[in-house]
């Protein structure tokens, strides 16, 4: 007999950990694992020395960033696009589950779950080009609308351009991830009760009011365990977008750390520095959880632990 209640539950709920196994497998191989590496940061990494053939260094590259002219500017950038994408492109998924909830034709709610999902997949290569090919002021498909309607006089230059910066990033942004990101509050949607809104409607609440008191309600404790888990990436721009649409004009608004770490480490080879940097941002984005998560339980007794 096991004398342990923890192992008692395990074993009692034995096939669920089975599923779980290989997640918590690759997540000790690919998160765990290379936490090993991370004193390249505090070492003059040098490959003939390895890991911990290499002299120590200290703490000499995080001065080193702190020192660089364009430090609080890098952090400045990723925090502002991090909350605009995350002031806007949290709301958005919730907004797209209700909408497609209301929707009454199953074929025509799977057609546009399906749309909202393509997205997702498209790499941003491709999702960037198609940008560049619509909003091309040179015979592009968006000013030539705009200047066949009356709306403009001269055609606009979208990409590269400070005026349409954030527009540009925060929109494909929303555009690329808003279908995939709805499919969480699709499911909390289905799991509600469905008396519920028939009691909603008993009382005479219209679909406006049952949405407010009953679809809201229901999905807020994933909102609220989804928001902690979003402003760990605050510091994390995302580095493949910006890389793509960042350009020597927007240099000032668009330069973020993430392009700066890559730059820095394959570009460059200094791999102890984009280290040091790579673990700031990550020691920021652990304390942004600890401190959300904390002030979550505080005020809606939701939250990760």
């Amino acid at each position: 007999m096991m004398a342990n209640p923890l192992l008692k539950r395990i074993w009692r709920h034995k096939l669920f950990y089975l599923f779980m196994l290989p997640g918590i497998v690759w997540f000790f191989l690919f998160s765990y694992v290379p936490l090993y590496g991370i004193q390249v940061a505090f070492r003059d990494f040098r490959f003939s020395g390895g890991f911990t053939g290499s002299p120590w260094a200290g703490l000499k590259y995080f001065h080193q960033f702190f020192d660089y002219y364009q430090s609080s500017q890098l952090i400045r950038n990723t925090l502002l696009i991090s909350g605009l994408k995350l002031l806007i492109g949290f709301a958005m998924p919730i907004l797209l589950a209700i909408l497609l909830n209301e929707v009454r034709s199953l074929k025509f709610k799977k057609t546009l779950q399906t749309l909202s999902y393509l997205p997702y997949f498209v790499s941003w290569v491709v999702v960037v080009t198609l940008m560049q090919r619509l909003l091309t002021p040179y015979g592009g498909p968006v000013n030539d609308l705009l200047l066949s309607s009356g709306a403009l006089k001269d055609p606009i230059q979208f990409l590269n351009n400070t005026t349409w910066f954030y527009q540009i990033i925060v929109g494909s942004d929303v555009w690329k991830n808003i279908g995939w990101n709805s499919i969480i509050y699709m499911a909390a949607i289905a799991g509600i009760d469905q008396q519920l809104y028939e009691a909603a409607k008993i009382d005479g609440a219209g679909r406006f009011r049952q949405i407010w008191h009953v679809t809201l309600p229901g999905v807020r404790n994933i909102a609220v365990i989804l928001f902690i888990l979003a402003t760990g990436s605050l510091m994390s721009a995302g580095y493949e977008q910006l890389l793509l649409l960042n350009g020597p004009a927007t240099a000032a608004i668009g330069s973020v750390l993430d392009v700066h770490v890559i730059s820095a480490g394959i570009g460059e080879g200094r791999l102890s520095y984009a280290a040091a940097v790579g673990l700031f941002q990550s020691f920021i984005a652990l304390v942004l959880i600890l401190t959300v998560n904390r002030l979550a339980r505080k005020v809606s007794d939701v939250s990760l632990f």
